[in-house]
């Protein structure tokens, strides 16, 4: 299928100059993304619905046209993976749920405020957004954000943290840290109680929740009085470590994209893509490691660094990848949801058992028939509403 999608866009490339037969074969590959959609629903009997199976077709199809054009050097590598994203922008916001941007610390990090017509209680959201650290926008999010906040029936923030290469690590986790001080130190003005703050995230944002949630714990500087710490996290299919690509889930899957995301995030540029997942760059295995993946596993532990300092050997960093954290006690009551067929599977799971292990409070839900991104579709999609209903429950047992 895949072959399919990039012979195509080879040709849609080829006959651009003429306008007729570009409209002619736009409408030729939406007729195959309904038609693909059809087949994976009543004859592979995918459980997803025919709305999701529709876009991650037409998604697939705009992303290889773009890898097209990124061949020709038409565009940029960066380019290439952010253009077909656009897609979500034509996802509907709830209907029930009002909302404002703001601008904070000095107008460099944009928020987007959800209030939803029904308020359960005064606790507060702070969504990151996924999309390997590069790709998406806080705006592209705009759907799936404002359904949290009207299933939650909390008020939401959701960070617009700025992305790398452009702005790599520790821009993006430092946007989402700042945002939580300054709800908090803004309470009153917000109508939330400070001691009320949840983070939450999905897939790239999944890490960076966990991350700040680690951050907001281990930052000795803070008056605990005025900053309290985080009252639970909920991680949406979350990235969790780059110790090890070769195991497990990842076996088997494409993660040419997955590295290229931890190389801009962590060094700005592709230069790290090779190591990233790679064991045999280590002298030693993280603590989590031999406690909960393979307990036979003996010798050397990794010495892993906790830094908010920009470094291409940022790869064994807590503040990067919290599943290295050899002492994750302290945390707070997490929510963490797995994919089964997702190549980061086992990340969600481990990262679970090591929270177990070190006495935090865990709920977690594996969900075997949906793809990497599902939670996009929280209005037209059963399966992702119901664990949409899930996370909900979980936020409101912790604040009530």
């Amino acid at each position: 299928m895949r072959r399919l999608w990039f012979l195509l866009a080879i040709l849609v490339v080829a006959v651009c100059y003429s306008p007729l037969i570009l409209a002619y074969f736009c409408l030729a590959n939406l007729l195959m993304c309904v038609v693909y959609g059809l087949y994976k629903k009543f004859i592979k009997n995918n459980k997803e619905s025919l709305v999701a199976l529709f876009l991650s077709a037409l998604l697939d199809l705009i992303s290889f046209f773009c890898r097209t054009l990124r061949y020709l050097n038409l565009v940029s590598d960066v380019e290439s993976l952010r253009a077909p994203n656009y897609l979500t922008l034509l996802l509907k916001p709830h209907p029930d749920v009002n909302y404002e941007k703001l601008q904070i610390k000095d107008d460099t990090i944009n928020l987007i405020l959800y209030r939803p017509k029904v308020i359960r209680n005064n606790g507060l959201i702070v969504y990151a957004h996924g999309g390997g650290w590069v790709m998406f926008t806080a705006r592209m999010f705009h759907s799936a954000v404002s359904w949290i906040a009207h299933e939650c029936q909390m008020i939401t923030i959701s960070v617009d943290y700025r992305r790398p290469p452009e702005h790599p690590f520790p821009t993006p986790l430092l946007d989402v840290h700042y945002t939580v001080l300054w709800a908090q130190l803004n309470a009153q003005k917000l109508g939330i109680d400070p001691s009320k703050v949840v983070l939450m995230g999905d897939s790239s944002g999944g890490n960076l929740a966990a991350a700040a949630t680690t951050l907001h714990r281990d930052d000795l500087e803070l008056d605990k009085h005025s900053f309290p710490g985080i009252k639970a996290q909920v991680l949406i299919y979350p990235v969790m470590q780059s110790y090890n690509y070769q195991t497990g889930s990842y076996i088997g899957k494409d993660l040419e994209n997955l590295r290229k995301y931890v190389s801009y995030y962590i060094a700005g540029d592709l230069s790290i893509t090779e190591e990233a997942g790679n064991p045999d760059r280590y002298n030693g295995v993280p603590a989590y490691w031999s406690a909960v993946v393979d307990k036979t596993v003996s010798g050397k532990e990794l010495e892993v660094k906790r830094s908010l300092t920009a470094s291409p050997g940022n790869l064994d960093n807590v503040y990067c990848f919290p599943l290295l954290d050899e002492d994750p006690s302290g945390l707070p009551p997490t929510h963490v949801l797995a994919l089964t067929r997702d190549a980061i599977r086992d990340d969600a799971a481990h990262y679970a058992d090591w929270l177990r292990h070190s006495g935090v409070q865990v709920e977690y839900e594996e969900e075997s028939q949906a793809n990497h991104g599902f939670m996009f579709l929280y209005g037209t999609d059963e399966c992702a509403l119901r664990h949409l209903k899930n996370l909900a429950k979980f936020v409101w047992n912790r604040l009530e």
